[in-house]
């Protein structure tokens, strides 16, 4: 993994979601049956906009500091910001919007970790200019994530700042 290519972004963007609790490893276990309600639910309400839109993974709690049976972690898919959502079920929408620094990364499976470890230790709590400010920060998938250890998909880690 090398050091990412990083921007800052002022954003708007409208998602919906499902929220999980509990470990990452049970979250990892789940992920695939969320993200699949959460397409059927897009794919009925025609949300979903070929090579437009992308999926994500909130991030509502800080592993360091929250019991990891009580990590809250959503999977997310962007939508077009005028829709009109009617939530359903475990269905639900929200504006993410602010100052974000975006980390760029090529990634493989195992490396997501050194990749965060790497956004907050080493870019945001060294940085004389950063400060961090109080929101949720996120992965966004900008093509698909990687299913083996061997591939490598382009993931861009969003962390707030003020």
């Amino acid at each position: 993994m090398n050091n990412p290519k990083i921007t800052k972004n002022d954003i708007e963007i409208r998602v919906i979601y499902i929220k999980f609790k509990g470990t990452y490893v049970e979250f990892r276990k789940n992920s695939r049956k969320l993200f699949n309600e959460l397409f059927k639910f897009a794919t009925k309400n025609n949300l979903v906009q070929e090579s437009i839109t992308k999926v994500l993974t909130i991030y509502h709690d800080n592993p360091f500091i929250t019991d990891e049976k009580n990590l809250r972690t959503s999977v997310a898919m962007t939508i077009p910001k005028d829709s009109i959502i009617v939530e359903e079920g475990q269905i639900c929408s929200m504006l993410i919007s602010g100052k974000y620094g975006v980390l760029h990364y090529e990634l493989s499976l195992g490396e997501y970790d050194k990749a965060w470890k790497y956004a907050y230790n080493e870019w945001l709590f060294k940085s004389k200019s950063e400060k961090p400010r109080d929101s949720f920060p996120f992965e966004l998938y900008v093509n698909e994530p990687p299913k083996n250890l061997k591939d490598k998909s382009l993931t861009d880690i969003y962390i707030p700042i003020e």
